[in-house]
């Protein structure tokens, strides 16, 4: 019995490091850019908010979860998956975070902190999510979520919290900044999921015949996302740098 509560814990504590040291990490980076660093106290909290959006994403997701198998073409299956059950609700609860919470508070006080607030609250919800993939899928899962999901979940943050910031400090078209970085991350997000999404729907039926062409086509769509997203989020840091 001992052993056995000796090795569950042990799994949990590796589950839980796998699962927050990509993030912290990243954080750390974006944190050593700001010139006018945040008071640690109010990204905590932004990560805390960021980390129990599951709650409501869930609450939105499961029920339309099932409604994709009811699509019979692949590809609007990971379409509906990749906009109604990914991108619009969790980025739309971050964005909540961002406006209801970050831009409020007093230490949001310069153009760098829509991208570090962004980011900030964006990881919180990747370490969560990191930490259901690996517990249902196991620790294959967390190279590939560290290397990939985890980084591109901050690009999402970063763009969305640049174009909130850009609305606070400089409001001269009113709503219009701010709603291109709500559009402009559940648009990056549904694109980064797509292929990954498809790729899923293929594995879980194989009796539909898919071309090797199509399948590195998508894979080279993922790549491109990802190298855009990433050159985006240098770029928007220069600016406000």
């Amino acid at each position: 019995m001992n052993t056995e509560y000796i090795n569950f814990g042990r799994n949990l504590l590796m589950m839980v490091t796998l699962s927050f040291l990509p993030s912290l990490l990243i954080l750390r980076f974006f944190y050593k850019r700001d010139l006018n660093p945040e008071p640690r106290k109010v990204l905590l909290k932004t990560f805390g908010l960021g980390f129990i959006l599951a709650i409501p994403v869930l609450a939105i997701t499961y029920p339309l979860a099932p409604l994709v198998w009811k699509i019979k073409n692949p590809m609007l299956a990971a379409m509906y998956w990749s906009l109604f059950c990914a991108a619009i609700p969790e980025e739309f609860f971050k964005f909540l975070v961002l406006t209801r919470y970050c831009t409020k508070n007093p230490a949001f006080d310069e153009p760098m902190d829509g991208i570090i607030y962004g980011v900030t609250a964006s990881l919180g919800f990747a370490t969560l999510e990191s930490m259901m993939f690996i517990s249902r899928i196991g620790w294959t899962a967390a190279i590939p979520r560290a290397l990939t999901a985890v980084p591109a979940h901050a690009c999402f943050g970063a763009v969305m919290g640049y174009y909130v910031s850009k609305e606070h400090f400089h409001p001269k078209k009113k709503g219009l900044s701010i709603g291109f970085g709500l559009l402009a991350a559940i648009f990056l997000h549904s694109l980064y999921d797509y292929p990954l999404i498809i790729n899923q729907i293929w594995k879980l039926n194989p009796e539909v015949p898919i071309q090797l062409a199509v399948k590195l086509g998508f894979f080279v769509l993922f790549a491109m996302v990802f190298v855009f997203m990433i050159i985006w989020v240098y770029r928007l840091i220069k600016r406000t740098s």
